[in-house]
């Protein structure tokens, strides 16, 4: 069953905005879709960034946080963390 997640990053002292952007530039020109991923949402504001992903299951999301790892250890911890198996699934 796919899952979703959704993590969210408060911007702080140490963390904004700018940070950020730069990490995922940096990447996203490394970094393949990863296996498992059907959909990618990356959103900022003022106050936060916004990532909401759906997954193929939850095992292919926990494998790219396993494998993500290096990366986010880098950032400060997510302010928000919450995952979801998916019950209705649409696009156009």
């Amino acid at each position: 069953m796919a899952f979703c997640t959704i993590v969210e990053f408060e911007w702080n002292a140490d963390f904004g905005r700018a940070g950020f952007e730069e990490m995922m530039t940096t990447a996203g020109a490394e970094a393949q879709v990863p296996q498992g991923l059907l959909t990618r949402i990356v959103g900022v504001d003022d106050s936060a960034a916004r990532i909401v992903e759906v997954w193929r299951s939850g095992a292919d999301a926990q494998a790219f946080a396993a494998e993500s790892a290096p990366m986010t250890s880098r950032m400060p911890a997510p302010s928000r963390v919450v995952g979801f198996e998916v019950t209705s699934y649409q696009s156009a």
